[in-house]
């Protein structure tokens, strides 16, 4: 059974996943002053895109996705190439965990929650202060009773945020992580510091806390496109996430590779590693990225990228076990509690505001 905002529901009926998305954040704690003047106008507008495409983080608004309405409508759009989306978006970066039901109704898509704490500096108070037995209890609570504000369980933890220093306070993060996902059979999400190699460090202590390699997930491993250290997380047996779509820069803060740059090298590095495990996945977190305000969307994956990939020779079985038989593995665990599976039925703008 997957673990999704309506309920459980078996993964036999579930196809295409998108692993990597966000539907309703607030990464606004990421707000950083650009290198050009800042607009007057502090929203996205068309006026603005330009000075966003250089100073992605500079405008508070382009980092908050808060409108349920307009993630109903953006998210309709994946409904026509997906079955699942999981909402990655972890406690540090403003998830609205108790709107999503009412949005996955509405859009008709199965919307699957992943449950973590991000990097340090973005977590609230109550988050700072757990020790690796608070974080264990509180992200176990996530996974087999409900996620905080709900009545639904995580299907995953994560993503959980490290960085290059990898402190004392991440490792035992990541150990109460592990625990709590090896106790209920799911699998942990961790997004590695694309400036440091230290991923196989990562994995270490993870699987040095019982947690089988095969259950986690490194996510946005397009921020590091280095053969040499794909191969070596490989190695361990993880999955790799490849996320497409985000080529957001911030001058001396943050860059982003294109998508060609990523398709370029997925394409080269699927041809000489047949052994690996992959998903694939989007990871729209700002509102650039949205139709609405001129970006590809949640569809970009279906409708662009896979076919890219097919028009390569990428083969369609590999891209299949990308897209549902790799995701479905780590989604799938045992459901605790007798519920029903969910429904997907249409939503009234009134119980979406409700939910909110």
């Amino acid at each position: 059974m997957i673990e999704t905002v309506l309920g459980p529901v078996p993964a036999a009926v579930v196809g295409r996943v998108n692993m990597h998305q966000h539907l309703l954040s607030d990464a606004s704690s990421l707000c950083r002053p650009g290198r050009e003047q800042t607009p007057t106008d502090h929203r996205v507008t068309i006026r603005n895109l330009g000075f966003l495409r250089w100073n992605a983080l500079a405008l508070a608004d382009n980092l908050r996705l808060d409108d349920p309405h307009l993630a109903v409508a953006e998210l309709r759009h994946a409904a026509r190439g997906v079955d699942l989306v999981v909402e990655d978006t972890s406690v540090g970066l403003g998830p609205d965990h108790a709107a999503l039901p009412a949005v996955s109704r509405a859009a008709g898509v199965h919307v699957a929650v992943a449950y973590g704490l991000y990097v340090t500096p973005t977590l609230p108070g109550w988050a700072r202060d757990l020790d690796e037995d608070g974080v264990y209890r509180h992200l176990l609570g996530a996974l087999t009773d409900r996620v905080p504000g709900t009545d639904y369980r995580a299907a995953l933890i994560g993503i959980m945020g490290t960085t290059a220093e990898f402190p004392a306070v991440e490792r035992a993060r990541l150990r109460a992580a592990a625990g709590a996902a090896g106790q209920t059979g799911a699998s942990v999400g961790v997004r590695l510091d694309g400036d440091v190699r230290n991923g196989v460090e990562v994995v270490a202590e993870m699987t040095g806390a019982g947690l089988p390699a095969d259950r986690i997930l490194l996510t946005n491993a397009d921020e590091y496109l280095d053969p040499g250290y794909w191969n070596d997380l490989i190695d361990t047996g993880v999955t790799l996430e490849m996320c497409f779509g985000t080529e957001l820069q911030h001058v001396g803060r943050m860059r982003n590779p294109s998508d060609p740059q990523r398709l370029d090298f997925f394409e080269s590095f699927l041809a000489g590693r047949a052994d690996g495990r992959w998903v694939l996945g989007g990871s729209v977190w700002t509102k650039t990225q949205l139709r609405r305000y001129g970006g590809e969307g949640y569809d970009h994956l279906t409708t662009r990228v896979l076919p890219e990939l097919v028009r390569r020779g990428v083969a369609v079985d590999r891209l299949e076990a990308m897209m549902t038989t790799e995701p479905l593995r780590l989604l799938d665990r045992s459901s605790a509690g007798d519920r029903s599976p969910a429904n997907l039925t249409n939503t009234s703008v009134e119980e979406i505001r409700d939910a909110c």
